[in-house]
């Protein structure tokens, strides 16, 4: 199948059909005529607007979370920018019983609401960036920015759903993927998703972008930014915050892996890149081409999304460390998050030596160095090797699958291949 009929099927997955996307827009009328009563009858010089992925047209089929920005008149509250949030709150507890509210530069408001999730954030009503008192003042210029700026919102659209498959989609601390916000630049700065896809084929391990065109190049944008905000492989001007990277949160990993599955899309396109799927033990073991596998299941825990996916990267990062330590080179390795969690990992399939050299203090240290070395190892043949003590000793283990068990005990985790 050629790249255009590839992407035309994609586009039924990634698009939203006409029956949710009258749910949608439905949904969004009835909020704001909620709050947009409530200001009214308040006398609140406010409006209510839906912000996000909804606002911009680029939400993915199944969405199931909403943001709004309840924005303030600048003239009348500039100066109450800390008090913002107790506005909002007085306001949006009139229409919405369960409404929680949430920490964050400036504190923002979660709320159920017909099988969706609503998130409402306070902000001012600028015109320009400088006019802002908290970062979260800048968001509904991002929006206005993307619907100016990206041609085809679909485009967006596919590139989630592509992103999404790979799993390098979200900003999440769990996932250190590409942002919603992020794609949006990406896609709106270089016209088009195919485009988008060619060009990211040829980024570099490090990669600057200024699609507003702020600074004059790479280095005086690397002189004025925070090194902090720059130390990733992708760094993106953003259009609205010059001194912010969009792709701050996106990880070396997901970045080279995205790079690898663009490469092999455009080698050999497939709808298969934009179905999002679990992995199957099949296609686990498919991969395995002649190594080890060894994959680990358990119950994914209930709770906050972000809680449990950093929970669970911590069992992977865990399992991951502990191989390490006990020389066990990992080829290859990936988890999933969805109702189970997957751990999976691809070794050599040649066991390990049977001893290993141990080694010891430098031979020119202080004696009482060697002493407890040699006192430490009382038993063991303890030779010099290249200036240092060395004991030879037996290895606890010789394959991955020794260590895999006693992982499973400790860690609570079931083995489904080794």
């Amino acid at each position: 199948m050629s790249l255009p009929q590839v992407l035309k099927e994609a586009r039924k997955l990634a698009v939203p059909n006409a029956t949710e996307t009258k749910r949608v827009n439905s949904l969004v009328k009835e909020v704001i005529s909620k709050v947009s009563s409530a200001l009214k009858r308040q006398g609140i010089s406010a409006k209510i607007v839906v912000g996000g992925s909804v606002a911009k047209g680029t939400w993915l089929p199944g969405v199931s979370d909403m943001d709004f920005f309840v924005i303030f008149n600048y003239s009348k509250f500039s100066d109450k920018s800390a008090q913002l949030s107790n506005f909002a709150e007085k306001i949006l507890r009139k229409a919405f019983r369960n409404l929680q509210r949430m920490g964050g530069s400036r504190d923002y408001f979660s709320a159920r609401y017909k099988d969706y999730q609503l998130e409402f954030v306070p902000v001012l009503d600028i015109s320009a960036g400088k006019e802002a008192k908290n970062i979260t003042d800048y968001s509904p210029l991002h929006v206005a920015w993307v619907a100016k700026r990206a041609k085809n919102k679909d485009d967006i659209r596919l590139a989630k759903q592509f992103m999404k498959s790979c799993g390098v989609y979200g900003a999440e601390s769990y996932i250190s993927g590409f942002s919603g916000h992020a794609v949006d630049i990406l896609v709106a700065h270089y016209g088009s998703f195919e485009r988008f896809l060619r060009a990211a084929a040829k980024w570099k391990d490090h990669e600057f972008l200024d699609p507003q065109k702020h600074y004059k190049n790479s280095q005086e944008a690397m002189e004025s930014v925070s090194q902090s905000k720059i130390i990733g492989p992708l760094f993106i001007v953003d259009p609205i915050e010059k001194g912010r990277n969009a792709a701050a949160a996106l990880g070396k990993e997901k970045y080279n892996l995205f790079r690898s599955s663009v490469r092999k899309f455009l080698t050999k396109p497939t709808v298969e890149y934009f179905v999002e799927k679990e992995p199957s033990l099949k296609d686990l073991a498919s991969k395995a081409r002649g190594r080890s596998l060894i994959v680990f299941e358990r119950a994914t825990p209930k709770g906050k999304p972000d809680i449990v996916g950093a929970e669970m990267k911590h069992v992977f990062e865990l399992l991951e460390k502990r191989f390490a330590g006990n020389d066990f080179v990992v080829k290859e390795k990936r988890w999933s998050l969805n109702n189970k969690t997957l751990f999976w990992f691809y070794f050599d399939s040649k066991p390990l030596s049977k001893t290993k050299l141990h080694w010891g203090p430098p031979v020119k240290l202080a004696q009482n160095h060697a002493e407890s070395f040699k006192k430490a190892w009382k038993g063991h043949k303890i030779v010099k090797k290249k200036g240092h003590f060395v004991v030879e000793i037996e290895r606890r283990y010789r394959e991955p699958q020794e260590l895999a068990m006693q992982l499973a005990k400790e860690l609570k985790l079931k083995i489904i291949h080794s």
